[in-house]
């Protein structure tokens, strides 16, 4: 295992034709992108829609399923109006709660969103949170917090408050060429 100071960055490289992300079970272009609605209801119908056609895949049920589309767009090259959109979408979730000003795990301050705690196998139970930057709309962090670890958990060393998953973004920005990444 690398220690935090080891580790090199990620660079997410994305060549599949023009589909260069998922949204739901789709894979969209960058002018499905363009054309996704800056209308908060507008954009909340279009990922119902969405919803119904994945079944919900891989979530516990519609709000984790709508938080985590709405956090992926976040990240997605979209017009601001969507960005905002998307958060306000977020927003509306039944069960999301403001945690108010947190610090991410680099350490740096936002303001913190997060959706009700379900159980993880292996863990106990997890909330997964957002950790956004209020004067730009940056997502700082998206991560999983253990809230009531399991016995196993425990036995492992892990309390609750632990982050048992993140990702951070130190910095983020689409080009037209590639970049040089370090080795």
């Amino acid at each position: 295992m690398e220690t935090g100071a080891e580790k090199q960055p990620t660079v997410d490289r994305i060549d599949h034709g023009c589909r260069i992300a998922a949204l739901g079970s789709r894979n969209v272009t960058y002018e499905d992108l363009r054309k996704l609605p800056a209308d908060t209801a507008k954009l909340k119908d279009l990922l119902a829609r969405m919803y119904e056609e994945d079944s919900g895949s891989g979530t516990s049920g519609r709000t984790e399923w709508m938080w985590r589309q709405a956090a992926n767009l976040i990240s997605l090259p979209v017009e601001p109006g969507v960005r905002a959109a998307a958060y306000r979408v977020i927003a509306d979730l039944p069960g999301i709660r403001s945690l108010g000003e947190v610090t991410d795990p680099l350490g740096r301050q936002g303001a913190g969103f997060a959706l009700p705690a379900t159980d993880r196998p292996g863990y106990g139970s997890v909330r997964s949170e957002l950790i956004v930057n209020p004067d730009t709309g940056a997502l700082l962090s998206d991560q999983d917090m253990l809230t009531k670890p399991s016995a196993k958990a425990t036995e492992a060393g892990l309390a609750a408050g632990t982050p048992v998953n993140y990702n951070a973004t130190v910095k983020a920005e689409w080009t037209d060429r590639q970049l040089k990444t370090p080795n």
